[in-house]
């Protein structure tokens, strides 16, 4: 297995970083893509062979000096051989006011089992823009793992393309915005060959003046008969000047499908709230019971039970912070 940092990587083993620096993300595709691309400072190299299982995750963390020269460019290539299973948790622990765009290229071949974990916890003043995307060769999948819980402004795009058949992608996120945080997610998958599989679970929750905005789109192309997909995105507000929306899609172009996509934006279910109650928890306690178990169909999709207690305690963490949620 190798581990290296990108310019290291490019230097040892040029041809098998180049067969997927570059070439899932165009550096064009956006004008952050573009920016990432042309001032790329940091990044990371991981190459795990046909066969190879790891057992253990392989930590990624991306940090940033505080004030304007804090400015962070990872872009991270990432190849797994025929067969290989490996889980890679991406971590970010930007100082204030730094900024972060960074790229993410996976490239999965046939049979390979990927687990990758975001865990964004930067200050509140870090913005951040990432463009991840992955390539699913047959039999190969790529599980996505998603928490949103810091920064000032934070856009992720994930980008999964199946391009053999029986491949398969999965997006479990979580987002808890609060004070004056932007959190922009958008989820793409292309379906291109016969019995490919998505599945897709956003939860969401906005507190103060925060925004959050999910994009979803599926498309499966005309050759891919027997896709399954299932995307739903559920959101919680509990502030009156709180804002999110969710706009899930599918562009289907064969008849041999099974499809389903659903969106819901609410508030704090108050049947919910009376049988906590009435079994002698006080309101405020049972508000947080409540919104801490809408996130449990996102949590319960991550790798580890040492991964989900630690999103369940920054999330507990992140109510502690903001004591009068409720209240507004």
């Amino acid at each position: 297995m190798a581990l290296l940092s990108l310019a290291d990587a490019q230097r040892a083993m040029p041809e098998r970083v180049g067969a997927v620096h570059g070439r899932i993300v165009a550096p064009d595709t956006d004008r952050f893509t573009a920016l990432s691309t042309a001032f790329q400072n940091c990044g990371a190299f991981v190459d795990v062979p046909a066969g190879v299982v790891l057992d253990d995750p392989i930590p990624l963390v991306w940090t940033a000096r505080p004030g304007p020269h804090g400015a962070v460019f990872p872009h991270t290539a990432i190849h797994l051989g025929p067969g290989a299973r490996a889980t890679i948790v991406e971590r970010h622990l930007g100082a204030s006011e730094a900024f972060v765009a960074g790229i993410v290229e996976i490239d999965l071949a046939a049979g390979a089992h990927l687990h990758y974990v975001i865990v964004q916890q930067s200050d509140d003043g870090t913005r951040i823009v990432m463009h991840r995307a992955a390539r699913c060769a047959e039999n190969a999948e790529v599980r996505w793992h998603h928490a949103e819980l810091g920064g000032a402004l934070c856009r992720s795009a994930f980008e999964t393309r199946l391009d053999g058949a029986a491949a398969s992608g999965n997006v479990n996120a979580l987002a808890f915005p609060t004070g004056f945080t932007n959190v922009d997610l958008m989820i793409d998958f292309e379906h291109v060959a016969p019995s490919t599989a998505s599945s897709t679970i956003v939860r969401s929750v906005a507190k103060d003046l925060a925004l959050g905005r999910f994009a979803g789109n599926v498309h499966v192309g005309s050759a891919a008969r027997g896709a399954r997909v299932s995307m739903r995105a559920d959101a919680l507000v509990l502030s009156r000047d709180a804002y999110i929306e969710a706009i899930p899609a599918l562009d289907i172009d064969t008849n041999e499908v099974s499809a389903s996509h659903a969106a819901t934006i609410g508030s704090l279910d108050e049947e919910q709230l009376f049988y906590a109650q009435s079994r002698g928890i006080n309101r405020s306690n049972a508000e947080r019971m409540v919104a801490l178990a809408f996130f449990e169909p996102a949590i319960a999709g991550f790798p580890s039970e040492a991964l989900r207690e630690e999103i369940r305690t920054a999330l507990d963490a992140r109510l502690e912070e903001v004591p009068e949620t409720f209240a507004s």
